[in-house]
């Protein structure tokens, strides 16, 4: 009993001498964790504050991840699914998510009557006259919102005067390159509109509006290039990619989430099997030129010979797909060629005009990926966040039956799930014999942080919430540097 009473009065002392109570108020010595901060009242204002220090954000929407439908009758593509999609997909639907495919006309020419009708902000399931909603990108959106941003579209908050955030929709099957051209116009539209806002509400003409952008997975892609080279077509096959930062002009934050920007394995894999969930077959994935563009990175050496662990596989190649009669050049397909080529009757026609989209989509990948991968800091003007997941196993490497085109022996690595955390950071020292303990990479990050999720639970974790909105609504960029000195002069 002695000795008990004694353990507490020890225990009693050294709680008193750290902290002075056992509460997490006051106390040095918690190991409380706790499930939401404390907004204080400086950043309840700086929520509240509406006007020309506040950078309007656009949110660029990832892969899938917004709504298609057809142009002339309104039908949903994409976006709204029953039950039946998860194990079928007629051939109508087929038809309309697949890229059209034709001999000797440009990628940008095979357009058809599928597009792009606002952000997957949540995914509609009916199941036997019971309709489920999933949210997709309405919790980015309810993020925001909490910080004061006013969402296109929404009826504004009290006090209210303009909307502050917009979504830009794209359609994700497209060469992104074209999708980033769409963004600068998206851009410039927005501008004028708030410009307008500005001399409405403060006096000011013509102000210099600048955006922070967030682009989330592929969205990240499309806002990077952006950046790095505007609206411009990609460089030519023998020219040497030249960065403009053309939109770094309308560019004041790019916050990338979860984006591939060293590629992704699965996007080789599921244009060799397809797609589970929905059932998408290789053929179809393989008419999309995006799906190309991000496809691991020839430094990174994701896919190697099971013959030969040590040699790479160019799968930016096209002889190397019909080798291993991947995705269009695979025979197995010829029913999928059919279903989506209905006026060819010939099965050699079919073939090369498969032949003939393979090729210009890996031609086009291949530039991209060099267009993107050019060491380059921005204008100091600029700042690049990176938040990542790490804590999901994600498909890091695997290696290739030369006989036979199958590709196993998967590895795996930390990351979302979808893209690994060295993908996300663009670490060089991926596939490199020798080893450096820092990581290097063509992109001169402003912070990275790292968070304990998956690809789009990113969104959802509480310690993203939290930096987002006191990065947004709390930091200074760099233009506004000058407001910060003149109160330092007071």
């Amino acid at each position: 009993m002695i000795r008990k009473i004694a353990f507490f009065a020890a225990t009693s002392m050294v709680v008193g001498i750290l902290g002075g109570c056992a509460s997490a108020s006051g106390s040095y010595t918690s190991n409380e964790k706790f499930t939401s901060s404390i907004v204080g009242p400086l950043q309840k204002k700086a929520y509240a504050y509406q006007g020309i220090y506040r950078n309007p954000v656009i949110i660029v929407h990832g892969f899938l991840g917004s709504n298609l439908l057809d142009k002339d009758t309104g039908k949903n593509i994409w976006g709204k699914f029953s039950s039946e999609d998860s194990y079928t997909i007629p051939d109508w639907k087929m038809r309309a998510l697949s890229i059209p495919m034709a001999r000797h006309k440009p990628l940008r020419e095979l357009v058809d009557n599928t597009v792009p009708n606002g952000a997957l902000n949540t995914v509609e399931v009916n199941f036997l006259g019971i309709t489920f909603k999933e949210n997709a990108y309405k919790n980015l959106v309810d993020v925001l919102h909490e910080g004061g941003y006013q969402l296109e579209g929404r009826p504004l908050d009290p006090g209210k005067n303009y909307y502050t955030l917009f979504q830009f929709s794209y359609d994700w099957r497209r060469d992104l390159r074209e999708s980033a051209a769409k963004l600068h116009q998206f851009i410039l539209e927005k501008r004028k509109y708030l410009q307008k806002q500005y001399e409405a509400l403060y006096g000011i003409k013509n102000y210099d509006v600048q955006f922070d952008i967030i682009g989330h997975s592929m969205g990240g892609l499309v806002s990077r290039y952006y950046l790095r080279f505007g609206d411009a077509e990609l460089p030519a096959e023998n020219e040497k990619p030249v960065i403009t930062w053309a939109g770094s002009k309308y560019v004041d934050r790019l916050i990338i989430l979860g984006t591939p920007n060293a590629g992704y394995l699965d996007t080789l894999l599921e244009m060799q099997k397809g797609r589970s969930v929905p059932p998408f077959p290789p053929a179809l994935l393989c008419t999309w030129p995006s799906y190309y563009q991000m496809l691991p990175d020839a430094s990174t050496k994701s896919v190697v010979y099971k013959s030969d662990p040590a040699k790479a596989v160019d799968i930016y190649d096209f002889n190397t797909w019909v080798k291993m009669q991947w995705g269009l050049a695979s025979p197995a397909q010829e029913e999928v060629f059919k279903i989506l080529l209905p006026k060819v009757k010939n099965r050699i026609e079919r073939r090369l005009i498969a032949f003939d989209h393979l090729k210009k989509c890996l031609n086009r990948a291949k530039r991209f990926k060099r267009a993107m991968s050019v060491p380059a800091v921005p204008p100091p003007d600029v700042k690049l966040y990176l938040v990542l997941g790490n804590a999901v196993k994600t498909t890091r490497r695997a290696s290739v039956d030369e006989k036979t085109g199958a590709i196993g022996d998967i590895q795996y690595g930390p990351g979302d799930g979808k893209v690994l955390e060295t993908s996300a950071l663009y670490d060089r020292r991926e596939g490199l014999k020798t080893w450096v303990p820092f990581f290097f990479g063509p992109i001169a990050w402003n912070s990275i942080i790292q968070l304990r999720a998956a690809h789009m639970g990113i969104t959802t974790d509480p310690a993203f919430k939290d930096n987002i909105l006191f990065l947004l609504c709390c930091v200074p960029t760099t233009r506004y540097r000058d407001l910060i000195e003149e109160y330092n002069k007071r």
